[in-house]
């Protein structure tokens, strides 16, 4: 169904926009009016997009010279290409842009599809017929030779023969099932994804008090292995949490495949005068804004009141919260040691302290929060540099950084020391020591 359109002033002055020698017809504009405001930008904006487009592409620098419907084609082409991330990724439905920075990546991917496949596997074993009608599962049958795959849409013969494992299938009550997509075909039984975490809110909300909130934003994929700027303001097209998604998973942002191209950094979704407050030690650190910073003296406070019980095989955990904070680092370690709790066997550390800390304890160890970090924050993101336009920075000890990080607490001599399991770390050039870097340190230096 066409979208009601009715012409405003601003929009008049758009058409009488002068493009060589006329302007642009109704239907382009109406068109173009459209897609502004669907994806909340400036009409003004598209319509040089749309100028930009055709030029490249079709080589039309005179509108005027060509016929109506089929620079009305062309902006049609524009959307679809748009809409579909003409960078190369796709926006699932129902997405609307979400806007502020990147803070931390999680240390783990995770199948994401592990538990359909628990699923399809004990539907099927319960009800064969129920399951497969659901839409959901595909059984796969032999037949003169080859593999026929029964759906709620009939069954159909595959090109698979039967001494063949067929594609994406899996084995419940002793048949080959396999997971459905929505056209009805086999889809993999695993999709490895990641959690990225955002700081920032839907674009159309974000200066709203209370708006800001700290995401997870489900990554997979490629991109459960993208490379983020942390702390760089940006864009990106993601779908909200459904209003009746269970109590822990109402922060989950979904994100098609190939999101990751569709980051767009960017400060220009707030006015030039509030921009300064997108500096991730204003951003990260206000009280107004969000609740998620805690000092370092107050990592204990956050675990016991942010923290949550889980039970796994029997066994109860705690888990703390995911905080931002602030401290200055006294001890790193850019050099991966072996950890066997990391995904590629790796981990990194610093050690951050204040002013307050070292006043209440002095040099023992509640004084110093262990920062560890794993694989994932340093191949994904750069915790121990501070970017710039031109170039990456290696900071050293006594620079001031920012943390995105899990607390944990351990105890000691009845002491609560906290420490963080990193997932972002945010370098400010102007907040930092230089590190040296360079030189031979093999032991060819001394031959």
């Amino acid at each position: 169904m066409t979208e009601e359109y009715e012409q405003t002033d601003d929009e008049q002055i758009e058409k009488e926009m002068n493009t060589g020698s006329t302007t642009l017809p109704d239907g382009v504009i109406e068109r173009l009016s459209q897609y502004a405001n669907r994806t909340k930008q400036e009409l003004k904006k598209v319509v040089n997009d749309y100028l930009e487009q055709i030029a490249k592409e079709h080589e039309c620098s005179n509108p005027a010279d060509e016929d109506e419907d089929l620079l009305i084609d062309w902006a049609e082409q524009m959307f679809i290409e748009t809409r579909n991330a003409g960078s190369g990724g796709s926006v699932m439905a129902g997405s609307v842009p979400f806007v502020g920075c990147f803070v931390g990546v999680d240390e783990k991917r995770r199948d994401r599809r592990g538990n359909l496949v628990s699923r399809a596997k004990r539907d099927f074993t319960l009800d064969p017929l129920a399951a497969i009608t659901s839409g959901q599962v595909g059984h796969y049958i032999k037949k003169d030779g080859m593999w026929s795959l029964s759906t709620n849409n009939g069954t159909t013969v595959t090109e698979t023969p039967v001494d063949e494992t067929p594609p994406h299938s899996f084995v419940a009550d002793s048949e080959r099932i396999c997971l459905l997509a929505k056209s009805g075909r086999p889809k993999a039984m695993s999709m490895n994804g990641r959690n990225y975490h955002f700081l920032g809110a839907p674009e159309t909300d974000f200066t709203n008090d209370g708006s800001i909130q700290l995401w997870r934003l489900d990554m997979q994929g490629e991109d459960a292995d993208a490379e983020v700027f942390i702390g760089e303001p940006c864009k990106i097209m993601a779908r909200p949490p459904n209003e009746n998604a269970a109590e822990g998973f109402k922060d989950v942002l979904s994100t098609g495949l190939g999101a990751s191209k569709t980051i767009e950094y960017t400060d220009e979704f707030v006015n030039e005068a509030q921009r300064k407050l997108l500096q991730p030690f204003k951003f990260w650190t206000d009280g107004d804004l969000h609740s998620h910073f805690a000092p370092l003296e107050d990592l204990a406070e956050a675990f016991e009141s942010g923290s949550r019980t889980f039970t796994i095989n029997g066994e109860q955990g705690r888990s703390g919260p995911i905080v931002l904070t602030k401290g200055t680092v006294n001890r790193l370690s850019t050099e991966p040691r072996d950890s066997k709790f990391d995904e590629d066997g790796r981990g990194y550390s610093l050690t951050l302290t204040s002013t307050a800390l070292q006043s209440s304890y002095g040099t023992k160890d509640s004084a110093d929060v262990m920062c560890w970090i794993g694989s994932a924050c340093n191949d994904l993101t750069t915790p121990f540099s501070a970017r710039t336009d031109d170039a990456l920075i290696p900071y050293a000890e006594r620079s001031t950084v920012l943390v995105c990080g899990r607390v944990g607490i351990k105890r000691k001599d009845g002491v609560d020391i906290p420490s963080i399991k990193v997932m972002g770390v945010f370098a400010d050039s102007r907040r930092i020591r230089r590190r040296q870097t360079g030189g031979d340190t093999g032991e060819g230096q001394f031959n």
